[in-house]
């Protein structure tokens, strides 16, 4: 496995005489401010021996802090913070198993495990179809565990009843076996997005439509509802100052997609 290196983040990893320069800097700002006199915090003098272990204390707490934070991915995780890790996959240490061989293990199973067949495994596993533009699955009553799963080819277009079949017949290997499973050509719910944008003078209008376009496409994806306050944030690409008359479908209502069906974008920009 190849060792991944930890982030550095030199924020929180600032010495006491840095974070004691910032103090004394600050003070100096504040006096001249009133029109004082700064006061003396070269070492020795009272600031100096009252700020100085507390510069040290946050030091010590920023490397704590680091730490703490770095213990909540798995690659960097050691001690009890890699069991806490191993309870979520259900995988306990073995006796005697050192933090590496362990690490190692649980890394290796979340890059292995395949999913226990819920509805969001169905769709993913269907958009690794070569050919597979986007898709949705929905737990059907037909019966308990039935799974239908509807699918687009890569123009955002129903699939063709051939691709349809192609996609069922790949997952059946991982269908589950009281799973009734069904892979049919979705419906299509267009989605117009039309904004006006107010471009900064050196933006370029294709690089910040595609950039909007992959933004919107992102979130539209696999969505049972289409929040029209949701999609302004969206706009706010490199190279746009600002916004408006933006609608969805010619409106300014949320949209709910139907469940059997895939969002597809048309993204109309004018400025």
């Amino acid at each position: 496995m190849a060792t991944l290196e930890k982030p550095e983040m030199p924020i929180l990893r600032e010495t006491p005489d840095q974070i004691y320069q910032r103090i004394a800097n600050r003070m100096a700002e504040i006096a001249i401010q009133r029109g004082e006199t700064p006061p003396a915090t070269e070492e020795g003098e009272l600031f100096y021996d009252l700020l100085y272990p507390l510069a040290e204390e946050i030091s010590e707490q920023q490397q704590l802090f680091e730490y703490g934070f770095l213990q909540r991915f798995l690659p960097w995780a050691d001690g009890e913070f890699l069991d806490a890790s191993g309870v979520f996959f259900g995988i306990p240490r073995l006796d005697g198993e050192t933090d590496d061989q362990y690490r190692e293990r649980l890394i290796e199973r979340a890059r292995t495990e395949e999913g226990d067949g819920r509805r969001e495994d169905y769709e993913r596993w269907a958009r690794d179809v070569e050919g597979v533009g986007g898709a949705k699955a929905i737990e059907k009553a037909r019966h308990d565990l039935s799974i239908d799963v509807y699918i687009t080819d890569l123009n955002g277009q129903p699939a063709t009843a051939e691709l349809a079949q192609i996609v069922r017949e790949k997952l059946e290997d991982k269908r589950r076996a009281l799973h009734d499973l069904q892979v049919l050509p979705a419906n299509v719910f267009p989605v117009t997005v039309s904004v006006h944008l107010v471009l900064r003078a050196d933006a370029v209008l294709e690089t910040v439509t595609a950039d909007i376009t992959d933004r919107l496409k992102t979130y539209l994806k696999g969505r049972f509802e289409i929040v029209y306050q949701q999609i302004g944030a969206l706009f706010f690409v490199d190279g746009v100052d600002d916004f408006r008359d933006y609608t969805l479908n010619g409106g300014t209502e949320n949209l709910t997609v139907p469940a059997d069906s895939v969002a597809t974008l048309n993204l109309v920009v004018t400025t």
